[in-house]
C-alpha cells in the first residue's frame, strides 16, 4: 500500500485495489460506439457556421448583394457589409443559444434536443440553398437557424463525457475538436461547388444534399441517444438485439465506501510533512509512522476486500468556499466577473478574425490560397488535445488562462503585420488559442463554481457575450473603410490587462490548500504498489 502525491491544480492521494465491471451475458459496453457517432456528428454539423469564410465566398461568387457594386471587381463595401451582418447574426445565435437550449436540454433530454439541433441545421442549410438576394431572400433566418442548430446539437453531446469519469476533460476536448473543426466542411463543399461549374443550380443541389446527410443523425440519435442525460456512475450497454440500456455502475462492481478517518489522517500528515499548503512538487512519500500510526493502518488492512479507498484532493480554500455560495454571491464574485470579462473579450476577438479572415487576407494580397489554408487548418485543432488536457489537469487555471490570452495577443499582433507569408503563423496561433478557449470554458466554469448554479452562471455569461458580440458588425464595417491593422493592434492592447487576472488565479489556486473529497459516484483511480 502506498501513498502517491500527484502534481497539478489539485492534489490526490489514492489507496486500494482496482475494481472491474462484470456485465450480464449478452451485454457489452457501448460507450465508445456512442462517442464515435457523436463526435462524427459534431464534425459534420456541430459547427458549420465556423465555415463562414468558405460559405460567404460561395455567396459572393453567385453575385449576392452586388447590386450596388462597381464592375471593376474591387472589394465592394455594401456587399461585404451585408455578408458581415449575416455572420454577426449567425454567431450571435450560436453564442446565445445555450441560454435557451440549456433549459430545453434539461426539459426534453439529449435525444430530442440533439434531433432538434439536426432539424435546425437542415432548415438553415435549405434556406441558404434556395435563397438569393435578388429573389427569395431568406439569408437572415438561414444564418440564425444554422447558428442555433449548431450550438443545440453541440450541447446535446456533452453529457456523454460522464461515461468517462477519469477522462471527462479529454472527452470534452474531443467534442470541441469536432465542433471547431467542422468549419472545414464548408471548404469541402466549396471545392465541389467550383468543380461543378459554380452555378446557382449546383450550389442549391450541394446545400440540399448536405442537409440530407445531416438528416441521417435523426434516426441515429433516436436509436442510440438516451432520453435522459448521463450522470457519473452510469454505464451504457448494448444488448444482443442491438438495443441499448443505461445502468448504474454500482450494479456491476463491488461496493465502494470511504474510510474517512484514515484519509483525514493522511491529509494532516501530508500537510505537516511539507510545511503548509503551498507544496506542489510530485513525489512518492515514504512515511516513518509511529507505533500508533501503524496500528491504524493495520486495523484498516483488516477491512473486507470489497472496500476501496477513495482519493483525497487538495484545493484552494477560496475555491472550495466559492462553490458553497449562493448564485448572487457567485455571480458578483471576483472570479465570476473576471472569467466573464476574460472569455467575452477573447471569444470576441477570435470570432472577429474568423468572420473577417477572407477580407484581411485579401488586403494583404491573398489570391485565395491562404484563405483555403485557414479553412483547412481548423480541422487539425485536435492535435492540441493532449496539450490543453495537460494544462487543465496539471498546471491549473492561472497557467491555462495565461496561455490562452498570450496566444490570442500574439495572434492579434501577427494579424497586424502586412506581410502575407507571416499569416501562416497567424492562422496557426489563432487556431490553437481558439481551440484552447472552447475546450477550457465549460471545464473551468464547472470546476470553479460547481454545478448548483452552473447553468445560470453560464447563461448569464453567454447573454453578455452574445450582446457584446453584436459589435462585430460595426467593427467589420470600420475595417472595410479604414483597414484592419489598427483594429488588430487595439485588440492586442485590450487583452494585456487580462494577464493580471490570470496571475491572480494562479496565486489563489496555490494558496491555503485544504483537503476535499470528490463527488459521490465518481469513478476513482485505484493503484497497487
Amino acid at each position: 500500500m502506498a501513498i502517491v502525491h500527484k502534481p497539478g491544480r489539485t492534489r490526490e492521494v489514492t489507496f486500494g485495489v482496482r475494481m472491474d465491471l462484470l456485465f450480464p451475458a449478452g451485454h457489452h459496453d457501448a460507450k465508445l460506439v456512442l462517442l464515435s457517432v457523436s463526435v462524427l456528428g459534431e464534425f459534420l454539423q456541430g459547427g458549420l457556421m465556423f465555415g463562414w469564410p468558405s460559405l460567404s465566398g460561395m455567396l459572393k461568387q453567385l453575385g449576392n448583394f452586388n447590386a450596388d457594386c462597381p464592375p471593376d471587381g474591387i472589394t465592394c463595401e455594401s456587399q461585404e457589409s451585408s455578408l458581415a451582418l449575416l455572420w454577426t447574426l449567425g454567431i450571435f445565435t450560436l453564442n446565445c443559444g445555450p441560454v435557451l437550449m440549456g433549459f430545453i436540454l434539461d426539459y426534453i433530454g439529449p435525444k430530442l434536443t440533439g434531433i432538434l439541433g439536426v432539424v435546425l441545421n437542415m432548415a438553415g442549410l435549405v434556406l441558404f440553398g434556395v435563397s438569393s438576394s435578388s429573389g427569395v431572400n431568406a439569408f437572415i433566418p438561414a444564418a440564425i437557424l444554422l447558428g442555433l442548430g449548431n450550438i443545440t446539437f453541440h450541447l446535446a453531446q456533452f453529457h456523454i463525457s460522464a461515461l468517462f469519469p477519469r477522462s471527462r476533460g479529454l472527452v470534452a476536448s474531443i467534442f470541441v475538436a469536432g465542433f471547431t473543426g467542422c468549419g472545414i466542411i464548408m471548404y469541402l463543399l466549396t471545392l465541389v461547388f467550383e468543380s461543378t461549374g459554380a452555378s446557382r443550380a449546383s450550389y442549391r443541389t450541394i446545400m440540399l444534399c448536405y442537409a440530407g446527410i445531416c438528416s441521417l443523425w435523426i434516426p441515429l440519435l433516436a436509436w442510440m441517444m438516451p432520453s435522459h442525460s448521463f450522470r457519473v456512475g452510469m454505464v451504457y450497454l448494448v444488448r444482443r438485439d442491438w438495443t441499448f440500456d443505461v445502468r448504474m455502475r454500482s450494479e456491476f462492481a463491488r461496493q465502494y465506501r470511504r474510510a474517512t478517518s484514515l484519509q483525514d489522517f493522511v491529509a494532516s500528515s501530508l500537510h505537516q510533512l511539507h510545511g503548509g499548503p503551498g507544496f506542489r512538487q510530485s513525489t512518492t512519500l515514504h512515511m516513518q509512522l509511529a507505533d500508533t500510526d501503524h496500528e491504524r493502518l493495520d486495523a484498516a488492512a483488516q477491512l473486507p476486500q470489497d472496500i476501496a479507498w477513495g482519493p483525497l484532493v487538495f484545493e484552494a480554500r477560496r475555491f472550495v468556499e466559492l462553490r458553497k455560495k449562493t448564485f448572487s454571491e457567485q455571480f458578483w464574485s471576483t472570479e465570476a466577473l473576471g472569467m466573464g470579462v476574460f472569455y467575452t473579450l477573447n471569444v470576441f476577438i477570435m470570432q472577429f478574425y474568423l468572420g473577417t479572415t477572407r477580407l484581411q487576407l485579401e488586403k494583404k494580397g491573398d489570391d485565395g490560397q491562404y484563405t483555403d489554408f485557414a479553412n483547412i487548418i481548423v480541422a487539425f485543432a485536435c492535435l492540441g488535445i493532449p496539450t490543453i488536457g495537460w494544462l487543465l489537469d496539471k498546471k491549473g487555471y492561472g497557467t491555462t488562462l495565461g496561455t490562452i490570452n498570450g496566444l490570442n495577443v500574439l495572434s492579434s499582433i501577427l494579424q497586424a503585420v502586412p506581410n502575407l507569408q507571416i499569416q501562416v503563423l497567424t492562422l496557426l496561433t489563432w487556431m490553437i488559442s481558439r481551440f484552447f478557449m472552447y475546450s477550457s470554458y465549460f471545464a473551468i466554469f464547472g470546476n470553479l463554481f460547481g454545478f448548483t448554479n452552473f447553468g445560470k452562471l453560464v447563461a448569464a455569461d453567454n447573454i453578455f457575450n452574445s450582446l457584446f458580440g453584436l459589435l462585430q458588425f460595426p467593427l467589420a464595417n470600420l475595417g472595410l473603410r479604414v483597414g484592419y491593422m489598427w483594429i488588430n493592434i487595439s485588440q492586442a492592447v485590450v487583452l494585456l490587462p487580462l494577464f493580471l487576472f490570470a496571475y491572480h488565479m494562479y496565486h489563489w489556486e496555490n494558496s491555503d490548500l485544504v483537503p476535499i473529497r470528490p463527488m459521490e459516484g465518481e469513478e476513482l483511480e485505484f493503484r497497487v504498489y
